[in-house]
């Protein structure tokens, strides 16, 4: 069958160098484990002894398997307590009315044993912390606590509490709790809560952890003034308009991003990135990267010696490899493909490291309607988990945007009908690297998108992908 507008998008495919998978289909609904209503018959609900002991947050399927296509068993009710048999990943095997099956983890929370005291403990978050349902990152969260506010710890598990507080009783993170001074005054901060100053390079995603995989909760602005509290590996922990939490260290800067160039003088010279390409903090690999200046962006080009540039761009200045400068502006690149670029440069700086577009070899690129979006630790979870979340933008806003189809973690997307399709496995798509699969060719590091070339209708973006 012919797709209307596809045919030239799969004859591209063929001739491809550079895609995307099956992590980025739709999915399933948060609350699918949650019934609008009870069984009409009444059932005898009889809460279990054991050791572990969870109760349900919502009327709550119990099915024969740990998986969304077995069978249901039963509907349990909201706030029956249970005995916790087994678990398995995100599931949890249960014991409710006679029988024995598999629930969400995201809807059962702890139950406190009654060796716990009512009263508890007095402590104060030391950040902003999410309040979550259970005791582990894959629980659900019901609120965000604020810092510095007192709350009352009723029971620990291994690095975790359970806490009463303003957004109501959960589990935070043991770690970003500070026992009490005294029963009215909050203890005084430690050194490494003493923030220091410092600049957004770019616009860039404020995280509820130190990684790609943690939700975001806003967009910093490029050149806002934060305050930065403390650094884990590539992550600093920031105080912004957005509120508290983490981004990645490789976009804050010492100074505003609006700050103005120097005058240029008789030795400048105007030059362009023909790649994404790293700013460093001195001429060699071996120096800190500042940020990335993206293919086709101007930069001022201040001196250059033994191989490098010093150059003044849009995130600072910096030296640049002298081999990924240009004399002339990228031409070509049409408009769609550029709104994909700009688009992904505003919302998922930190998420990739380079936006490949111009080059030979491939009738998309060659002719400015592709850009290859570079993954950051592609092998990693979090990398992947990063890939599908653009991914998932992309097809979401592909009108807007303009957007022919992707490819992405040896998949490939040609048309809603169709979804996600195997691609070096096909023998319909790629057939040129055939004996030659690579990570590259089959698309496990970078995104490939297709643009219509002028096609992009604008409009409002759907936003809903930031947030998975």
């Amino acid at each position: 069958m012919r797709i209307p507008g596809r045919t030239a998008a799969v004859a591209l495919a063929l001739t491809m160098t550079i895609g995307t998978g099956a992590q980025a289909t739709v999915a399933t609904a948060a609350n699918a484990e949650v019934p609008k209503s009870l069984p009409t018959s009444k059932l005898n609900v009889v809460a279990a002894k054991s050791t572990i002991a969870k109760r349900s947050t919502a009327n709550l399927r119990m099915r024969a398997k740990a998986t969304t296509a077995s069978a249901t068993l039963a509907v349990i009710p909201k706030g029956t307590k249970l005995a916790v048999l087994a678990t398995s990943g995100k599931w949890s095997k249960v014991k409710y009315a006679g029988k024995t099956g598999w629930s969400s983890n995201s809807y059962l929370e702890a139950v406190a044993t009654s060796s716990n005291s009512s009263s508890g403990t007095l402590r104060y978050t030391t950040a902003n912390l999410n309040l979550r349902t259970g005791a582990g990152t894959g629980y659900r969260t019901v609120g965000i606590i604020p810092k510095g506010e007192r709350v009352t710890v009723l029971q620990t598990s291994g690095g975790w509490a359970k806490v009463r507080s303003s957004k109501g009783t959960g589990w935070s993170s043991l770690g970003y709790l500070k026992p009490a001074a005294s029963s009215s005054n909050p203890p005084k901060p430690s050194p490494e809560s003493s923030p220091t100053t410092g600049y957004t390079t770019a616009s860039l995603h404020l995280r509820t952890g130190a990684g790609t995989s943690y939700r975001s909760v806003g967009v910093i602005p490029a050149g806002e003034k934060i305050k930065i509290y403390r650094y884990s590996g590539n992550w600093a922990q920031v105080s912004s308009s957005k509120g508290t939490g983490w981004v990645s260290k490789a976009y804050l800067g010492k100074a505003p991003v609006s700050q103005k160039p120097q005058p240029e003088g008789p030795s400048s010279t105007v030059a362009y990135a023909s790649v994404g390409v790293n700013l460093r903090s001195g001429a060699g690999t071996g120096y800190r990267v500042l940020g990335v200046v993206q293919a086709g962006e101007k930069v001022t080009v201040r001196s250059s010696s033994n191989g490098w540039s010093k150059v003044s761009s849009r995130i600072g200045s910096g030296y640049i490899s002298s081999k990924y400068l240009t004399s002339s502006q990228l031409q070509g690149v049409r408009s769609d493909t550029q709104l994909v670029m700009n688009t992904v440069r505003r919302l998922f700086a930190g998420d990739f490291t380079s936006l490949g577009t111009i080059r030979a070899g491939s009738t998309g690129h060659s002719s400015g309607r592709a850009v290859d979006v570079v993954m950051a630790n592609y092998k990693s979870a979090s990398g992947i988990q990063a890939g599908d979340r653009i991914a998932r933008f992309l097809l979401d806003n592909r009108q807007q945007l303009g957007i022919s189809y992707l490819i992405w973690q040896d998949k490939i997307w040609l048309s809603a009908k169709k979804g996600w399709e195997p691609y070096s496995t096909s023998g319909k798509y790629g057939t040129q690297f055939t004996n030659n699969w690579t990570d590259t060719t089959k698309h496990m590091d970078h995104i490939h998108v297709e643009t219509h070339g002028e096609s992009a209708t604008g409009g409002a973006l759907n936003y809903r992908a930031l947030n998975y």
